[in-house]
């Protein structure tokens, strides 16, 4: 019998099991807030470019898989009207029925419609002309029924025809479905069914029923479907019949003889009926249902009813299947459901589908298969579980538990020679599965004992017994279990720190006698021999200062190990050479999450766990399949080496809620979810664009202004559309990948471009063809064709213009050189006259003659040739004069003019201006050329003077001006009279204003009085400009003496110093602060912590040194930019120095690493504080290039001088904690000592617990009744908080965190509206009962509180003087004005106030007058020494007499004895509560306590 029982009890859990992995199939809905037009949807299609169609009471909807459009037809007539049927032909036109509206066809192709019925005008149009039912086999005729007849439309003409009339006994009918099979079309009609022969036009009955109907609704059919062997399935109101067709031609020889039939199922109304291999789907009023022809199996399907959905009314009344097997339902209340066809098989285990004991833990860290049975590492103890009976069993739950660790987590089971070797968070220990033993191991050198204590990781154990491990303290380790002999690893392990190395891992399956090693980013391959190391994978060198993890690996069959690396990817590398040959992008791959445990199944795949799910990777097309809760899974979130690979194929991975296990070849896909992909919408930021719903969609023409274009596209897949990768490229451009399915351009240039898109296939990996969109941007008008063609014309026309124009200009140019000529003549006329020293040179001789040569110069010679002339000349003048005569004789100039220096004989030199004319020309070339010259070197001496000392005074940048001796100005220059608003004219120097004081201006008078010439002063200042910028300047005052050596003025210079200052305040920013936060950087830094640490030797303190790192930065820094990332950089800058106290102070050392010092700690407390306003002033959402980014920090904590005594050692502290706080995936922060790390986890946990819990709604409240000493009923309950799934934590222990953590008073109006929502059937027992509810020192401080309590009470409908609320002292004395406002509101609304656990404080007596309390509770610590403590009896008696002679009543708690209810009651006490009446209850057991009767209870005394 007991054999029996367990047998039934593990099919059930098998059963279980078997559902449970079909529970998450992707159900997804259409309703009003998708943008349905109405709920009530009539029929759907599915057209052929793949989109569904929807036919609602309230207008036509177009769905691509992401968006709902309405379908407003011609002129807005389809608009909320009541759409009836919708149909595709042949053709892929889509005909639209609707009872108020008419018969419409719209072309796709072409974004049209034609009317072919008009709205009907009368309540007899609508039923006789209205269309219920269509019906197309070619492009000529559409069958249509109607209300009363039969008919066919001629496409072409819009004629209609009757075929035939329904019995005019019929005065209520219609035509309610048409069905073509073999060239017959059956009719379904509320009064029967018929058959058409469309060859012979012939009409006869379909007789379904073998006698007449019982009821009405057995003849009103609506649905048809063929089966095998030519049988017809006929779906009425009432039944599902089976009508043999098989001899159909005869049956119309023989009118009167009726078809065979048989009913099917006698009791659903049939909306729908769908075949697939015999398994028909079946849409009907009560559901969906899987009817299997051959055994007569009906099967409902639950999905809708087991997902989030509920559906008011439970009629399907029409279903349409998509390419991938998917279904499409419609309802009449809730809009239409989508029913993923999910073929994965999954089998998911949680603690409550095992029989036995279950699960020790739901959290599993690792599994092993030992002896046919699952062993399973959990964070609680160890489990075994028997996959074929699904019993579990579990040991070592709560062992060595302490304060600190309240649970004994297991990381890896390794079994070994009938034993496992378990890895915990206390190290290592033997487990024997026989005796349930469980023992340390012992080394054979007892002084080696402590080398193989406590904490250890990176464990990894061999075949032959070698237990390789890390020590933290004592370095890399190999133990072997058979002599108990302890090896510490020397060598090449030396130069690693135990404390950094991630550790040993299992060896390759190519080589399994090597363990593998990684530490620093390397991972090594061990000799156990040597103990040598041979690299395997160096992680680059860009990645050398990131955390990076083995994660997992495998080895394929084409021999590449794949790694999975944290912080980096995958990899895959050749297991020969190693070398690279695959980087795997997981960003390009949206994977988004770290990859554990591969396995390589039968087919050539892997397989992998992550964050997000499973997933499959094929080495070949390096495509990744995601499998998640839409495929059957418990959990997506499963741990890194919680996987097991079983002796029959399937794998088992662990996860957060339990353990999934499969076989892989039982998940393969069988064909691709997608084929192609539509380009389904446009969109403009510019300007509307009229609605175009054409499919395909190949072709827009935007204007040149036109932008924000916004293009979207869809794969035409209803399921899996977050995991569908897009492509596209416009034009031959690079190509970009997104998960969105649109995309936008800004701006695009006039011209034609081309868009393509491609859809990857989320299953297998392979591309649709591309959706391709031409694009037109219209040149605007100025950048037209034709008005290029008229730029060219006015181009011409200026050319010609300027042709003219020249010609003109050149014979102007003529009849000015004729007169220049004659000019020339009269000129050397004159010269000649004169005395003025000439010259001339002739084209014959090539000599000049130069008489000045011998008068002027000194040389014996007058008359050179032109190079020994050019000689002479100054080799700076040269080039200008070779210029000058070059020019002067090759062209027809005429005139020669050159001022140059000429060396005389004894080497000085002479300035001279010549000045020539031709005075013979031969053929437009000079001939003979005549000059004058002129001694210029006495003018130009005093001219260069004048005009370098000018030059010097007025280009200066220097502000001079020179004073007379009695202080008036006579000159300035102008960069003075500019920077001072100073006029050009001299003026006394009381007008020049240089910003400085009258004190400061006598003092420099003063000065210059005392200067002798020659004397000179100098100093700083700082002086203002006309615009009132002030400028450092470098003051210079000269005493100048004149040719007599009397002291004539004095020159002052004020040089403009305010750059060079600048300059070095800007050097001392650069060497101490960080350009881009202007944070303090390390040098300053430095300094800084070097001084705080002395400060708190001095003052007997504590200094702590945070290092924070911003999570996910380079994932930021990659994908938004170095811009935006910069600008995230600066902000969350901004709040941690907003955050910190004035006397912290926060570093930036480079990238998003950041170091913060608090100083003048006394208590560790404070820096947990500091922690947690850190982590949450970034927390908040920060909007960057207009995206929202959620920011985690990562922050290590160490402190001075518990962990370091000096500042590098400090630093260095804060870098190893801030290591392991980057391990968790969301922000945290870790303290470098581990019993402070988990005094703070411990917090942590339990805060994030309380977050999750308050979430989704883990609470629950318990009921303990108040009862009445004079009814002896009970009058109300206090309400309790309690939380079910953590029942490790009591009631006290997570109230106090939840103040912590500001929850408290969210958790207690939850608490509040449960409570009310159930004592609204309670007051309907007992009317006047009530309810009591604490609130804390908390609650009175939300502003709210009471609002938010009445709003509470009005949306319960309860009246307020049912709730009662609880207060303690603590109230009154925290904010005693604060919490009388709140209770004279909670007063005025109506709500009675009692006063909790009184007489324990300190404030009772002298607050009880002041505050309107009604009730006093006496407190449980007096009630249980009633009998032992004479004490405690007096206080109650005096808290009792006191309460009376105030009016007040009383209530006792913690009441569990018969002789304390007796002494309460003889001292008078009104109201009683303990567990001698109940103990706190749940909601379903509070209804018999409130009819009971306690006067039992009460008789016992």
């Amino acid at each position: 019998m007991g054999k029996a029982i367990n047998r039934t009890i593990s099919c059930l859990l098998a059963l279980m099991l078997i559902m449970s992995s079909q529970i998450n199939a992707q159900v997804k809905r259409l309703s009003p807030s998708e943008g349905l037009s109405q709920s009530y949807v009539n029929t759907m299609l599915i057209d052929n470019n793949g989109y569904l169609w929807l036919a609602t009471e309230g207008g036509l909807n177009r769905y691509d898989g992401y968006q709902v459009m309405p379908i407003n037809g011609p002129n807005g007539e389809l608009e909320e009207a009541i759409i009836d049927r919708i149909y595709q032909d042949t053709q892929g036109h889509i005909w639209i029925a609707s009872l108020l509206a008419g018969l419409f066809r719209y072309d796709p192709a072409t974004d049209s419609y034609k009317q072919f019925l008009e709205k009907p005008l009368s309540e007899e149009q609508i039923i006789n002309q209205s269309v219920f039912s269509m019906l197309a086999i070619d492009d000529k005729t559409l069958w249509i029924g109607r209300g009363r007849d039969f008919a066919k439309l001629d496409i072409e003409s819009g004629e209609i025809t009757t075929i035939f009339e329904l019995p005019s006994k019929y005065k209520s009918t219609l035509v309610r479905k048409l069905f073509y099979y073999n060239g017959y079309i059956f009719i379904g009609t509320s009064h029967g069914a018929y058959v058409f022969d469309i060859a012979s036009e012939k009409v006869r009955p379909l007789e379904h029923l073998r006698a007449e109907a019982e009821h009405i609704y057995q003849n009103n059919v609506k649905s048809f479907a063929i089966a095998n062997n030519n049988q017809l399935l006929v779906g009425a109101v009432k039944g599902l019949y089976q009508v043999d067709i098989s001899n159909l031609s005869s049956m119309f020889e023989r009118p009167d003889v009726a078809f065979n039939n048989s009913v099917l199922l006698d009791n659903l109304n049939i909306w729908q009926i769908t075949n697939d291999h015999e398994k028909i789907d079946l849409a009907t009023d009560k559901g969906l249902f899987k009817f299997n022809l051959k055994t007569g199996e009906i099967i409902k399907n639950t999905r809708i009813n087991q997902s989030k959905y509920t559906l008011a009314d439970t009629s399907i009344i029409d279903m349409v299947k998509d390419n991938s097997g998917g279904t499409w339902v419609a309802t009449k209340t809730d809009g239409a459901f989508y029913l993923a066809n999910n073929n994965y098989q999954f089998t998911n285990v949680e603690g409550s589908m095992l029989g036995g004991d279950g699960l020790s833990h739901h959290s599993i860290w690792g599994i092993t298969e030992y002896k046919d049975k699952l062993w399973l590492a959990t964070h609680n103890g160890l489990t075994e579980v028997d996959l074929k009976t699904n019993i579990g069993k579990t040991y070592l739950q709560d062992f060595k538990v302490d304060l600190l660790t309240t649970e004994f987590t297991i990381y890896k089971i390794m079994p070994y020679k009938n034993k496992l070797w378990l890895h915990s968070n206390r190290g290592l220990f033997i487990f024997d599965p026989v005796s349930l033993q469980l023992t340390e191991p012992q080394t054979q050198n007892p002084s080696n004992q402590k080398l193989i204590a406590g904490w250890v990781h990176g464990v990894t154990l061999m075949p032959d017994g070698n237990l390789y491990y890390v020590h933290s303290d004592h370095g890399m380790l190999m133990y072997n279990i058979n002599t108990q002999q302890l090896t510490q690893l020397e060598g090449e392990f030396t130069q690693f720190d135990p404390f950094l190395a991630h550790g040993f891992l299992p060896p390759l399956s190519t080589q399994p006698d090597k363990p593998l090693f990684f530490s620093g980013g390397i991972l090594y391959q061990v000799n156990p021999h040597s103990l040598t190391l041979k690299i395997i994978y160096k992680v680059p060198k860009q990645h050398e200062n990131v955390a990076i993890n083995v994660l997992s690996y495998e080895v394929d069959r084409n021999n590449i190990l794949w790694l999975s690396l944290s912080n980096f990817g995958l990899i895959g590398i050749d297991a020969l050479t190693y070398e690279l040959v695959h980087t795997i992008d997981l960003d390009k791959n949206k994977l988004g999450t770290l990859l554990y445990d591969m396995v390589l199944d039968d087919d050539g795949m892997i397989w992998m766990s992550s964050h997000k799910g499973i997933w499959r990777l094929n080495p070949t097309t390096l495509h990744f399949q995601q499998f998640t809760t839409s495929e059957g899974l418990l959990s997506a979130e499963f741990n890194s080496g919680a996987m097991a690979h079983l002796k029959d194929g399937r794998i088992a991975y662990g996860s957060l809620k339990g353990f999934t296990y499969f076989h892989p070849m039982n998940n393969q896909n069988t064909k691709a979810l997608i084929d192609h992909v539509n380009i389904t919408r446009i969109n403009l930021m510019s300007r509307n664009l009229s609605l175009n719903l054409q499919q395909p969609l190949e072709e827009i023409t935007l204007n040149h202004d036109d932008i924000g274009l916004e293009i979207a596209f869809s794969a035409m897949s209803f399921s899996f559309q977050e995991r569908i990768i897009y492509e596209y490229q416009l034009d031959n451009g690079q190509k970009s990948y997104t998960r969105n399915n649109r995309v936008l351009f800004p701006k695009l240039n006039p011209g034609n471009y081309q868009l393509k898109v491609w859809a990857k296939d989320p299953l297998t990996g392979e591309y649709t063809s591309p959706a391709s969109l031409k694009i037109k941007v219209k040149y605007p008008l100025w950048r037209a064709p034709y008005f290029v063609v008229l730029y060219a014309l006015l181009l011409i026309a200026l050319v010609v213009a300027w042709v003219m124009r020249r010609n003109k200009i050149q014979r102007i140019l003529l009849a000015a050189h004729k007169e220049s000529k004659e000019s020339e003549a009269r000129l050397k006329l004159a010269l000649e006259g004169s005395e003025s020293g000439v010259w001339d040179w002739q084209s014959s001789s090539l000599s000049i003659y130069q008489p000045r040569l011998m008068n002027e110069l000194g040389y014996s010679v007058e008359c050179v040739n032109l190079d020994d002339y050019l000689v002479k000349i100054h080799p700076q003048d040269r080039p200008l004069f070779r210029l000058e005569w070059l020019e002067f004789l090759s062209t027809d100039k005429g005139s020669f003019n050159c001022t140059y220096r000429l060396r005389h004989a004894k080497g000085h030199w002479r300035w001279y201006k010549d000045f020539g004319k031709v005075v013979e020309w031969h053929n437009k070339l000079p001939q003979k050329v005549a000059g004058t010259y002129t001694n210029m070197t006495r003018e130009m001496v005093f001219e260069e003077h004048a005009r370098l000392f000018a030059a010097a005074f007025e280009q200066t940048r220097d502000w001079v001006f020179i004073l007379d001796k009695n202080f008036n100005i006579r000159a300035s220059n102008k960069s003075l009279q500019t920077a001072f608003n100073f006029p050009a004219e001299p003026r006394s120097s009381r007008v020049l204003n240089l910003g400085i004081s009258r004190s400061s201006r006598f003092d420099y008078l003063r000065i210059m009085q005392k200067l002798n010439v020659g004397e000179h002063f100098s100093c700083e200042d700082t002086v203002t400009l006309v615009n009132n910028e002030q400028r450092h300047v470098l003051v210079k005052i000269s005493a100048v003496a004149d040719n007599e050596h009397r002291l004539t003025s004095y020159v002052v210079i004020l040089t403009d110093i305010n750059a060079q200052k600048l300059a070095e305040n800007e050097l001392h920013i650069l060497a101490n602060y960080d350009q881009l936060t202007s944070l303090p950087n390390r040098a300053l830094f430095n300094d800084r912590v070097i001084h705080a640490i002395e400060q708190a030797q001095r003052h007997n303190s504590k200094v702590a040194l945070l290092h924070i790192n911003i999570k996910r930065f380079k994932h930021f820094n990659d994908s938004l930019g170095r811009e935006v990332a910069d600008e995230l950089i600066k902000t969350v800058a901004e709040r941690l120095k907003s955050t910190l106290r004035p006397s912290d102070s926060v570093a930036r050392f480079g990238g998003d690493e950041f170091v913060v010092l608090v100083e003048d700690i006394q208590q560790i407390e404070e820096v947990l504080l500091v922690c947690t306003k850190l982590m949450g002033c970034v927390n908040k959402n920060i909007a960057l290039n207009g995206q929202i980014i959620n920011i985690n920090l990562s922050i290590g904590v160490a402190t001075y001088p518990g962990d370091a005594q000096q500042y590098k050692d400090l630093l260095k502290a804060a870098n190893i904690a801030l290591y392991h706080a980057k391990d968790n995936l969301e922000g945290s922060y870790k303290f470098y000592k581990q019993e402070m790390n988990q005094r703070v986890q411990k917090a942590l946990h339990l805060e994030s617990q309380l977050t999750k819990a308050y979430q989704e709604h883990e609470f629950c409240n318990y009921y303990q009744p108040i009862i009445s000493a004079n009814s002896q009923k009970t009058e109300g309950f206090e309400v309790l908080l309690r939380w079910p799934k953590n029942q490790l934590v009591n009631t006290q222990e997570f109230s106090l965190a939840a103040e912590s953590i500001g929850l408290i008073t969210k958790i207690m109006l939850q608490t509040l509206g449960r409570a009310l929502e159930e004592l609204v059937a309670w007051r309907k027992i007992a009317p006047e009962l009530y309810l009591s509810i604490n609130l804390s020192a908390l609650d009175f401080e939300f502003e709210h509180l009471v609002p938010e309590i009445k709003k509470a009470l009005i949306k319960a409908a309860i009246p307020s003087k049912a709730i009662v609320f609880e207060i303690t002292e603590s109230i009154l004395m925290r904010d005693s004005k604060q919490a009388l406002s709140s209770m004279d509101m909670l007063k005025q609304l109506g709500c009675r106030l009692y006063m909790d656990d009184f007489g324990t404080g300190y404030a009772s007596l002298t607050y009880l007058k002041r505050f309107p309390i009604d009730v006093l509770k006496i407190d449980r610590s007096f009630v249980q020494d009633i009998g032992v403590d004479s004490n405690d009896e007096a206080i109650i008696q005096s808290t009792l007499t006191l309460a009376h002679s105030l009016n007040k009543e009383c209530v006792a708690e913690g009441i569990e004895s018969t002789h304390q209810l007796v002494f309460l009651k003889a001292l008078g006490c009104d109201y009683f509560q303990g567990y001698l009446f109940s103990k706190p209850v749940p909601t379903n057991a509070v209804i018999p306590l409130i009819t009971r009767d306690w006067s039992d209870v009460f008789k016992q005394d």
